[in-house]
């Protein structure tokens, strides 16, 4: 009786802690093309920049010097993205963010999107 009264009380720590209450028909996605040259860094604003707020890289770029969300003083506390390919590199690259919006802080997030952003470097 012992070991099914801790399995229980794991189960529920697990529920509560381990599950992504979001399912595919609760995400948004989206998708952005973006041209741009070797040299350039790239910049996605977000938008969210309150404590609640989430932003996320999913799936990382593979041909990057720069692939990171900053949120600092430097961008007012903005979530932004940034990429920079790889020196030299010319071709295709692409990242997944996620972004988490609608939370009150004792709540789940009721907006999740997905930006997926497809490079085309020069």
């Amino acid at each position: 009786m012992k070991n099914f009264g801790f399995s229980l009380f794991a189960i529920c720590i697990f529920m509560a802690i381990g599950c992504d209450h979001s399912t595919d028909a609760d995400l948004e996605r989206k998708l952005i093309s973006v041209s741009i040259e070797n040299t350039e860094v790239y910049e996605y604003r977000t938008g969210i920049s309150g404590d609640e707020e989430g932003a996320t890289i999913i799936h990382q770029a593979r041909h990057f010097e720069i692939s990171e969300i900053l949120r600092n003083a430097e961008t007012r506390w903005e979530a932004v993205y940034k990429y920079k390919p790889t020196p030299g590199f010319t071709g295709a690259d692409f990242v997944e963010l996620k972004f988490s919006t609608g939370s009150d802080g004792a709540s789940p997030h009721t907006n999740i999107e997905i930006i997926k952003i497809e490079f085309t470097i020069n």
